[in-house]
C-alpha cells in the first residue's frame, strides 16, 4: 500500500504535476526549436538561391557566372553541403555545382508549376543514407516569361541530429529529474509532516499508557502544524482536567455514600444481634432513616449537578421580586439559626426585580445562608443585603464565622469539597451546596465571588441581571 500515507500522496501528486509540466515544456521546446531550425535552413536556402539567380541575370544566360562555385563556397562557407542547379525556361539543366550529384533531388512537377506562376517552393527529399535534403526552387523571370529556374539544396543531417540529440536529452533528463524530485519531495514531505507524526505518536502513547500529562513540544514557528499542536495540547489540558475531576468526583461520591452505608449496616447488625426492647428498635430505625435521608440528599444533588453538566435543566424564568424572596428565605433560616443562637440580619434590601427561575434562586440563596450558619460559632450573625449595581443586582451574604484560608478559596466550589469535613458532615452537609449555587448563578448569567479571612468570617457577593438587561438562556 504505497499511497496510503499523506507523505506518499503528496510526493506522488507533486511528481505527477511536475511530470506533466516537464512533458508539456519538452513538447513545446522540441516544437519551437524544430520550427526555428527549419526556418533558419529555409532562410539560408533563400539567400543562396538569390545569389545563384543573380549570377544568371548578370551573365544573361542560362549558365552561371564564371567562378560561382568559388564565390558560393566563400560566401556560404566551405563544407556547408549546399548544392545548386540551374534550369532554363524549358526545364533543362544548364549548370550545376561541382559537388552536385544529379540524383540528389529532381525538379518535381509541383515545383515547376509553381515556378511558371512566379512562386518559390520548398521541398524535402530523403536520400539513401536516411538523412533528408531541403531544396528551394526559385524562378528567374524575364518579364512575364520564365527565364531560368534555380534550385539550391542542403543536407538536413545537422538539424536531424540536433533534434535527435535533444530528444535523447529530454527522454533522459525528464525521468531523471522526476526521480530526483520524488526523492527530494519525499524527504521534504517527511520533514514537513514530522510534527504530525509526533502528534500521532503522542496520542498513541496517551491511549496506551493513559498518561494524560504528556504534551507535544510546540515550535516557535506558529504555522498550521504548530496551531494543530497547540489545539491538541489544549484539548489534552481539558481532558486531563475532566478526568481528574471525574476521578475526584467518583472518589468523593463513594466516600460520602460509604459512611452512611457503614452506619446503616453496623446499626442493623447490632439491632439484629440480640432481642431488644421496642424503644431500642425505634431508635435504630430513626437513626437509619436519617442516614437514608442524607444519602437521598446526596444522590438528589448529584443528579442535579449531573443534569447541569449535560445542559438538561430547563430554567422556568420570570420576573422575580428579590426582596420578598430573601425575606422568605431569612424567615425559614432563623429556625435553624436559633439552635446556635445566630442572628439573621437583613442589613438593607432594595426593592429590585431580577429575571430568573424563582425556585433555583431561592435554592441558591438558601444554600449560601445555611452554609454561613454552619460555619458560624454560637452567638454569631449572618448578614444579608441587596443593592443596585450597574446593570444588575448585588446580593451580599456575610457571616463572622471561622472563615476560609487563601489556599481553600479557589477550591470552595468544587464538588464534595469541605473546609472542615468532620464539622460539615456532622451538620448534615453533602459538600455539594456551593457547587449547586455556582451552577445556578452561571445559568442566570451572573457571577459569584468570595472574600474570606480565617477567624473573621466569609462574604459571598452574588451579581444577577435585571429584567431586560440580560436574559439568561434556558439550560436544556
Amino acid at each position: 500500500m504505497p499511497f496510503t500515507s499523506i507523505r506518499s500522496k503528496l510526493t506522488a501528486w507533486y511528481v505527477l504535476l511536475l511530470g506533466v509540466i516537464l512533458v508539456l515544456f519538452s513538447i513545446l521546446l522540441f516544437f519551437f526549436l524544430s520550427k526555428r531550425l527549419y526556418e533558419s535552413v529555409d532562410s539560408s536556402l533563400t539567400v543562396s538561391a538569390r545569389i545563384v539567380a543573380r549570377s544568371t541575370q548578370i551573365n544573361n544566360s542560362r549558365t552561371s557566372f564564371p567562378g560561382l562555385d568559388l564565390f558560393f563556397d566563400q560566401l556560404m562557407g566551405f563544407g556547408t553541403n549546399k548544392s545548386y542547379k540551374i534550369y532554363d525556361g524549358s526545364g533543362n539543366i544548364g549548370s550545376l555545382s561541382k559537388n552536385f550529384d544529379g540524383s540528389q533531388f529532381p525538379l518535381t512537377q509541383r515545383a515547376y508549376s509553381a515556378a511558371l506562376k512566379g512562386g518559390t517552393s520548398y521541398e524535402t527529399f530523403l536520400l539513401t543514407d536516411d538523412h533528408p535534403i531541403r531544396v528551394i526552387t526559385m524562378p528567374v523571370l524575364k518579364g512575364p516569361k520564365l527565364a531560368n529556374l534555380v534550385q539550391v539544396g542542403t543536407s538536413l543531417k545537422v538539424v536531424v541530429d540536433t533534434l535527435k540529440n535533444l530528444q535523447i536529452i529530454l527522454l533522459t533528463a525528464v525521468p531523471a529529474v522526476l526521480l530526483l524530485t520524488a526523492l527530494i519531495g519525499r524527504f521534504i514531505a517527511r520533514r514537513a509532516l514530522k510534527p504530525v507524526a509526533k502528534i500521532t505518536q503522542t496520542a498513541k502513547d496517551i491511549g496506551s499508557g493513559a498518561n494524560l500529562s504528556q504534551r507535544i513540544p510546540v515550535s516557535e514557528v506558529k504555522d498550521e502544524i504548530g496551531q494543530l499542536a497547540l489545539t491538541f495540547n489544549s484539548m489534552m489540558d481539558r481532558l486531563e482536567s475532566s478526568f481528574t475531576q471525574m476521578r475526584q468526583f467518583s472518589s468523593d461520591a463513594s466516600h460520602e455514600l460509604r459512611t452512611p452505608l457503614t452506619v446503616l449496616k453496623g446499626q442493623s447488625e447490632l439491632a439484629l444481634g440480640k432481642e431488644r426492647k421496642p424503644e431500642e428498635y425505634q431508635e435504630v430505625i430513626s437513626s437509619n432513616l436519617e442516614e437514608v435521608q442524607y444519602m437521598s440528599k446526596v444522590l438528589e444533588d448529584l443528579f442535579l449537578l449531573s443534569k447541569s453538566d449535560e445542559n438538561q435543566i430547563a430554567l422556568d424564568c420570570e420576573s422575580v421580586d428579590l426582596k420578598s424572596l430573601i425575606e422568605e428565605v431569612c424567615k425559614h433560616a432563623e429556625i435553624i439559626a436559633s439552635d446556635k443562637n445566630i442572628k439573621i440580619v437583613i442589613a438593607y434590601l432594595e426593592g429590585v426585580q431580577v429575571y430568573g427561575d424563582p425556585v433555583r434562586l431561592r435554592q441558591m440563596i438558601w444554600n449560601v445562608v445555611v452554609n454561613g450558619i454552619k460555619y458560624t460559632q454560637h452567638g454569631g450573625e449572618v448578614k444579608i443585603s441587596t443593592r443596585h449595581k450597574g446593570g444588575g443586582v448585588l446580593i451580599t451574604i456575610q457571616d463572622n464565622g471561622i472563615g476560609i484560608s487563601e489556599e481553600d478559596l479557589p477550591l470552595i466550589f468544587n464538588r464534595f469539597y469541605r473546609v472542615d469535613k468532620a464539622r460539615s458532615r456532622q451538620e448534615g452537609g453533602t459538600g455539594l451546596g456551593l457547587s449547586i449555587c455556582k451552577f445556578i448563578v452561571d445559568a442566570h448569567k451572573g457571577s459569584i465571588d468570595i472574600e474570606s479571612k480565617l477567624g473573621k468570617g466569609t462574604k459571598f457577593k452574588i451579581t444577577l441581571p435585571k429584567p431586560g438587561v440580560l436574559t439568561p438562556q434556558k439550560v436544556g
